[in-house]
């Protein structure tokens, strides 16, 4: 029934001007509008969503994910921007190695939070 509509990726925030800057200037996604209540960027042809709620930092599962071709130099570029990774994950299956977990099939993946503390990741798959 859905499966020819867009989807919409929604983050919540706590503070759309500092969060703005994060996803704009610091993740460099390029906004493409906004309303009374949401801000929106543009993420590879996707959208991502950001709106003002209490709840946002409060999730325990990663809310955003990018795949990308070389996952070590985009945690290098991200961390020369201040991003800080989360290496406190206990995976099964995984070995990690400083910022990144590799699994045994070739794939990597690391995860970081935002300035409100929701799960954002990328890896190569």
């Amino acid at each position: 029934m859905l499966e020819n509509y867009k989807a919409i990726t929604t983050i919540a925030v706590h503070d759309m001007e500092n969060a703005a800057d994060f996803y704009g200037n610091v993740l460099g996604l390029k906004k493409i509008g906004t309303n009374k209540v949401a801000l929106l960027f543009d993420c590879g042809g996707a959208t991502v969503g950001l709106y003002e709620s209490g709840t946002a930092g409060t999730g325990q599962a990663t809310c955003l994910w990018w795949t990308v071709d070389d996952v070590a130099a985009t945690v290098k570029k991200l961390k020369r921007k201040g991003v800080v990774f989360d290496t406190n994950y206990d995976l099964i299956y995984t070995k990690r190695e400083g910022d990144i977990y590799l699994l045994d099939d070739g794939m990597r993946a690391a995860w970081f939070r935002d300035i409100d503390g929701n799960i954002l990741g990328l890896g190569n798959f």
